[in-house]
């Protein structure tokens, strides 16, 4: 069995010590105190002044009390964080304010602690296919590890974005780690394995599946004796709407019953099984807006893993929040949105060329200044709390964390100002209430009614 964060944060803690004078391959000393980069912006230029997250007067907020009193345990609890979407390439891990310190400490002190992997961990910059380069030195592993993450998804659309070497190198510095992961591996069947933890002290089992829906099958693997990514392909499917049979896009029978498959041999082997769906059932491109709401042919998959006996699905992709369902008293979260998010940082993205989620390419006079900005929706999610004792939820937690814009934090969540709390707790009210889902406002968090 895997450890978790309460048995390896002691290891982990004198291992950052240990080497923190050995030079990180992505250029970070692990435990090192290091300067955020130093990036200029053009003042005179009307872009720098728009911005989607005016500055605020600092709060006087005790994060500690409030995050140890959040943290109460009673005997035989088991906490299970999550997060959505991280593009992570910077330490972070050592920064000092209490609003980035203390969202950490969260997970930290998890016994689990979810997030989807969308970024490669691996030595060949040299294999980059797409335009994209969300890359790290394996080391980096250390890092992620450091901020508590212990499970992660990968059935995503960057997982191969090195080729079939990145990915086992990702893989490999993993294992490493002792980073519990799913939905990816050397063969197509090892990527539909699940990822399997355990915490000694319950003798509770915990597995996870790990699958992506992308809107084509490009992923789609080709070589099941390969490096391969889980999938769930698109088809056309018919559905009555109006009294009338219509043709629309929605899973591929076949992929969905793998993954049902997939479920039930899971739940031999594990007391409480999560299914990750990474779901991107459209483009990014801003014609199609906000996409905050899951179209209802894709939550077929999501309502089928539950019904195949999974305890629990947890969705990211659209990189925005979307609503929670409790469907057959089990919990699915259709997006957690982003969490890190450091797609846009300068020393990593060509400095000639800054591509836009429409599509379209700015080419600016000053490289960190963009034409256009991202939804706020974008910068802002929550982290799951969720507690399990006698291998019964008992308790959904979510905490609202904002994400910098701009500047040399850019893309790196801290806890949410009261205001922006407030307003992420109402959007995910509204965007819960078609499910009949009561999420209760408790003043910094906020509580699913189960």
């Amino acid at each position: 069995m895997r450890a978790t964060n309460r048995s390896r944060l002691h290891c982990l803690r004198a291992l950052v010590v240990v080497a923190a004078a050995l030079p990180l391959w992505a250029g970070i000393a692990l435990g090192q105190a290091q300067a955020p980069p130093k990036l200029t912006f053009d003042q005179s230029n009307s872009v720098y002044n728009r911005r989607i997250h005016p500055p605020q007067p600092p709060e006087s907020v005790n994060w500690e009390e409030r995050v140890t009193k959040l943290l109460r345990e009673e005997p035989g609890d088991i906490v299970i964080t999550g997060v959505g979407d991280m593009i992570f390439n910077q330490q972070i891990s050592n920064l000092p304010e209490p609003d980035h310190r203390q969202l950490f400490r969260i997970m930290q002190e998890a016994d689990i602690a979810y997030g989807n992997l969308e970024f490669s961990l691996n030595a060949h910059p040299e294999l980059q296919r797409p335009f994209y380069n969300f890359r790290a030195d394996p080391e980096f592993v250390w890092e992620v590890a450091a901020i508590g993450i212990n499970l992660v998804s990968l059935a995503n659309n960057h997982a191969l974005d090195f080729g079939p070497e990145g990915l086992r190198d990702c893989l490999r510095a993993l294992d490493h780690a002792q980073i519990t992961h799913a939905g990816a591996g050397l063969t197509l069947a090892a990527a539909h394995e699940p990822g399997t933890m355990g915490v000694q002290s319950q003798k509770t089992s915990f597995g996870l599946l790990s699958y992506m829906r992308y809107w084509t099958s490009k992923y789609r693997c080709t070589d099941p004796g390969g490096p391969c990514l889980a999938t769930i392909n698109p088809a056309a499917i018919l559905i009555v709407r109006n009294g009338k049979v219509e043709p629309v896009e929605g899973p591929v029978e076949a992929d969905i019953e793998a993954m049902e498959d997939d479920v039930v041999l899971g739940k031999r082997h594990s007391d409480i099984l999560m299914v990750a769906l990474h779901n991107h059932d459209v483009s990014h491109h801003r014609a199609y807006g906000i996409q905050d709401h899951t179209p209802a042919n894709d939550e077929i998959m999501f309502h089928r893993a539950i019904d195949a006996g999974a305890d629990m699905v947890l969705g990211s992709g659209p990189h925005v929040l979307r609503g929670i369902e409790i469907y057959k008293g089990k919990p699915i979260f259709y997006s957690l949105s982003n969490f890190i998010y450091q797609y846009r940082t300068p020393d990593k993205i060509p400095v000639d060329l800054i591509h836009q989620r429409d599509g379209e390419v700015a080419r600016p006079t000053n490289v960190s200044v963009w034409d256009r900005r991202d939804p706020v929706q974008i910068f802002e999610g929550v982290m799951l709390r969720m507690t399990v004792n006698n291998e019964k939820l008992k308790r959904i937690e979510l905490i609202p964390f904002t994400i910098d814009d701009e500047g040399p934090l850019y893309g790196v969540p801290r806890l949410a100002s009261a205001a922006r709390c407030t307003k992420i707790i109402e959007e995910l009210q509204t965007l819960s209430k078609p499910y009949g889902t009561t999420i209760v406002d408790k003043g910094w968090y906020a509580e699913v009614k189960l």
